[in-house]
This record gives structure tokens, sequence and C-alpha cells, in this order.
């Protein structure tokens, strides 16, 4: 006949340490989703300046580098979606017929300490039709 032991331990450790990773995965997705969600309205924001800057830049068909800048400048100065972000890289330029416009703003983590850069591109190229 076999004779258990009595075990006098206790499973709070193990129930405190599956809590802990349970809250820290859930910070962390939340801090994902959230950056997701920026870089979306980023993203958005990108693509209506590059075609902004584009459309106001063209000469013969060609976008002049100059105006462009200054196009995309005067965008994200009068965007009321531009005036909450912090952009850390504005970088406009021509290749060819082609405006292409970089944008990195900071993104403050909603759930941890600390932020991060968010980097979005955006592209518009002018097509001449006979």
């Amino acid at each position: 006949m076999r004779q258990w032991r009595q075990d006098s331990g206790t499973i709070a450790p193990l129930v405190a340490g599956y809590l802990a990773l349970v809250v820290m995965a859930i910070l962390l997705g939340a801090n994902v989703i959230s950056a997701m969600a920026y870089s979306h309205r980023l993203q958005g924001l990108v693509d209506a300046a590059v075609i902004y800057g584009h459309d106001r830049a063209l000469r013969a068909g060609i976008p002049n580098q100059a105006l462009l800048s200054s196009n995309v400048r005067n965008f994200l100065e009068s965007a009321p979606s531009a005036r909450r972000l912090e952009l850390a890289v504005v970088n406009p330029r021509v290749r060819g017929s082609r405006s292409e416009l970089e944008l990195c703003a900071v993104f403050d983590y909603p759930l941890a300490l600390g932020s991060g850069v968010v980097c979005e591109t955006a592209v518009a190229e002018s097509f001449l039709l006979p």
C-alpha cells in the first residue's frame, strides 16, 4: 500500500505569475493596437499632403522640388489632422514625374512609459495624356 505525502505548499506564486503574464500581454496588445491606429492616421495625412503638394507643384507634368516642399509645408501647417502631431521628419522629394513624401511623427505609448517614432511614405505621379 502506498502512502501519500501531504503537500503543504501553495499555488499563490503560480497564480500571481500567470496573472502578471496576462496583464503584461494586455498592456502590450493595447500599445500595439494603438500604434497601428496611429500609423494609419499618419498614412492618411501623408497621402493627403503628397497629393496636395504634387498637384500644386506641377509644371508641364513634372513636379518642382521647391514648390512641392513649400506646398507640403503649407498643407501640414493648415490641416487640422496635422496640428496635434509632433512631426520629427518631413522629407518631400521629386524623382522624375513622381513626388514622394516621408513623414515621421513621435508617438507616445498610452499604457507604457516612453515614446517611439512612426514613419509613413506616400507617392504621387503625374501622367500626361495625349
